[in-house]
């Protein structure tokens, strides 16, 4: 069985109209692809450490992630909360309701390398028929000083990362020290989550991207897709 892909989603959940996306870049991406249950990968700056939240159905994949976190050194909080608002929002996206929903929130301020550890190890998932999304929810979010999927210097970073990723690569085949990722602390939250993207679409840069709505921007949707 084919991999499903990994979504990476940036939009402003409380101002979009649902109704405007039916049929959005996301539900065309996975159109004729069989998944289970949905797992949502979001930001939360109130927070100090990742948190899996069980939101509708089994719960099964909640418990996945925790394990798969905690084999890691991860310690998550966890909780069961009931939201219609993400409900609502899947079901657009993805021109379904999914039965089984689950949430995974990072905490911002923690290094690009462990972020990216997230999504290694979280990317056994896309082989268990769960879908994953990456979250970038600008609700709430001020400044200028925030990253737009929009702006090509981001597009370039990724591109830088794929190339980082091959060099480390080839030097790991010579038998030299791979370089490890700088141990910065990560404040912009869309940096944070599309590290986590990035690995969890197998360190390749995004073969797919899409947009809608922009000439309203809060009403834009737009994001990547590793289809593969």
């Amino acid at each position: 069985m084919a991999k499903l892909p990994v979504l990476f989603v940036s939009c402003n959940s409380e101002s979009l109209d649902l109704n405007d996306h039916v049929g959005s870049g996301p539900a065309r991406m996975i159109w004729g692809r069989n998944y289970k249950s949905v797992v949502l990968i979001s930001t939360n700056q109130r927070i100090k450490a990742p948190r899996v939240m069980h939101l509708k159905g089994s719960g099964d994949s909640a418990e996945v992630m925790c394990d798969l976190l905690s084999s890691q050194g991860f310690v998550p909080e966890t909780m069961t909360r009931r939201t219609r608002s993400r409900d609502k929002l899947l079901e657009v996206l993805l021109a379904k309701r999914p039965e089984d929903i689950s949430e995974l929130e990072l905490n911002i301020g923690m290094s690009e390398l462990e972020y990216r550890r997230v999504g290694h190890c979280l990317e056994v998932l896309r082989d268990r028929e769960v879908l994953l999304i990456c979250l970038d929810d600008k609700s709430g979010r001020t400044g200028e000083d925030r990253s737009s999927l929009h702006d090509r210097r981001l597009r370039e970073m990724l591109n830088a990362w794929v190339q980082d990723q091959r060099w480390g690569e080839a030097m790991s085949f010579k038998g030299e020290a791979k370089q490890t990722a700088p141990t910065i602390r990560l404040d912009d939250p869309t940096i944070c989550l599309l590290n986590a993207a990035f690995t969890l679409g197998g360190s390749q840069f995004p073969q797919r991207m899409f947009s809608t709505g922009m000439n309203r921007m809060a009403q834009a949707l737009s994001g990547f897709g590793w289809m593969r």
